[in-house]
């Protein structure tokens, strides 16, 4: 019979399965967490039902089993700037990205009112909590920007 791994054992083995070969519990899971990921579900209770496996499932695999994609993707965060419609305010917070070492995915800007300009930046980081924390301070102390509105996590 073979040795289950105890907490004391420091090396997991990880192994690559093909997908037809799965039980449909962990693609359930996988679906889960995509489904949690993209919001298209908000709870935990509510995206389980949808897919059809009980929370306890979803709660006894959901750290053992990935997507592939899930080891190579960086978080992808939004924020909201409110910005004065000055020149060169869009150049000097993409500088502010830049400089932080994110890659922006989309800048969307909206048209000026009433003397302001809303623009909605989406980024992949790698940096850590403190490091969108630091960005935030960055773009906050830059000339021209009156706000920044982060989603609720």
């Amino acid at each position: 019979m073979a040795k289950r791994k105890t907490s004391k054992d420091k090396r997991e083995t990880f192994y690559l399965v093909r997908e037809d070969v799965l039980p449909d519990v962990f693609l359930k899971v996988i679906e889960v967490k995509r489904r949690l990921d993209s919001s298209h579900s908000t709870t935990v209770s509510e995206a389980v039902r949808d897919v059809g496996i009980s929370r306890s499932a979803y709660y006894k695999y959901r750290t053992a089993i990935r997507d592939t994609m899930s080891f190579t993707d960086k978080p992808v965060k939004t924020l909201l700037l409110v910005t004065e419609s000055t020149d060169r305010i869009v150049q000097r917070c993409l500088d502010v990205f830049f400089e932080s070492g994110v890659t922006v995915l989309s800048f969307q800007q909206g048209l000026p009112m009433n003397g302001l300009v809303h623009a909605l930046v989406t980024f992949q980081t790698a940096v850590g909590q403190e490091g969108i924390e630091v960005l935030i301070s960055k773009l906050s102390m830059t000339r021209g920007v009156v706000q920044i509105i982060t989603p609720k996590s």
